[in-house]
C-alpha cells in the first residue's frame, strides 16, 4: 500500500467515524426530546401533602416518543474496548492528515522545515494506524456503531420494557410499575389529591398507566384511590 492509499483510507476512516457519530448523536437528541416531553406528561398524586406516586398516562399519541427512546437505549453500546478502538479516528488521525496537508501540492514549496517534518511524522503515524486498524477491524466497528433504523412495533405497553426503560431512566423515581388504564374513575377527593390525574384522564382516555411509588406505595394502591 502506497502512501497515497494510506491517506486515502484514514480519511476514509475518519470521515465514516464523524458520520457514524453525528447519526448517533442525532439519535440521542431526539430521545432526549422525547422525554422530556414525556416526563412533563407525569402527573404527581399527593398524599397528606407529599408525592406517593408520579403517573404517566400512555395511550397511542405516545408512541412516537417511546420509539425515539427505544432507537436510542437499543443502539450498540460504546464499550471502552470499542472506545479504544476508534479513539484516534475523533482527533489524532484528522490532525495528523492535516499535517499532510499543509504541505500537499504547491504548499510544500512554501512550508517551513518544523511543517515538513511533522507531515513525514504524520506519515508514519498514519501508515502504523492504517495496519493497525486492518488488522483490528476497524471499519466493521465503525459499522456495528451506526444506529440502526427506528424500531417498529413499538406500543404504550412497551414503557417499561428494556428496549425502551423508562424504569431504568427514571430510576430515582422510584418502583415503577405498569398497569391498564382504568375504565372508570371515582369522583370523591377525600385527603388524597387525584383531581389533576382524573383530568388528564379524562383528557387523554390513555390505555396505560406507568406508575411510579415511593417505597411505601404501590399502583394498586393508586388504582384504589383513583377509583374511589
Amino acid at each position: 500500500m502506497n502512501t497515497q492509499q494510506i491517506l486515502d483510507k484514514a480519511r476514509l476512516w475518519a470521515d465514516y467515524h464523524a458520520q457514524v457519530q453525528a447519526q448517533r448523536t442525532l439519535v440521542r437528541l431526539e430521545a432526549e426530546r422525547a422525554l422530556e416531553q414525556l416526563k412533563a406528561a407525569l402527573v404527581p398524586v399527593r398524599v397528606g401533602g407529599e408525592v406517593a406516586w408520579r403517573v404517566l398516562p400512555l395511550g397511542p399519541a405516545d408512541v412516537p416518543a417511546l420509539t425515539a427512546v427505544s432507537h436510542a437505549v437499543t443502539m450498540a453500546p460504546v464499550t471502552a474496548e470499542v472506545d479504544a478502538a476508534i479513539e484516534q479516528l475523533a482527533e489524532a488521525v484528522p490532525e495528523a492528515l492535516a499535517d499532510v496537508d499543509a504541505v500537499a501540492g504547491a504548499r510544500r514549496m512554501v512550508a517551513t522545515p518544523a511543517a515538513k517534518a511533522d507531515a513525514q511524522d504524520a506519515v508514519e503515524f498514519l501508515t502504523e494506524y492504517v495496519e493497525w486498524g486492518d488488522g483490528e477491524g476497524i471499519v466493521a466497528t465503525l459499522k456495528a456503531l451506526e444506529p440502526e433504523a427506528a424500531p417498529e412495533g413499538i406500543t404504550p405497553a412497551d414503557a417499561l420494557a428494556p428496549h425502551v426503560g423508562l424504569a431504568a431512566i427514571w430510576r430515582k423515581l422510584g418502583t415503577a410499575e405498569l398497569v391498564a388504564a382504568p375504565t372508570g374513575v371515582g369522583s370523591g377527593v377525600a385527603a388524597d389529591d387525584v383531581a389533576a390525574l382524573r383530568t388528564a384522564l379524562a383528557a387523554k382516555q390513555p390505555t396505560h398507566l406507568a406508575v411510579f411509588s415511593t417505597e411505601s406505595r404501590s399502583a394498586e394502591g393508586l388504582l384504589a384511590v383513583l377509583q374511589a
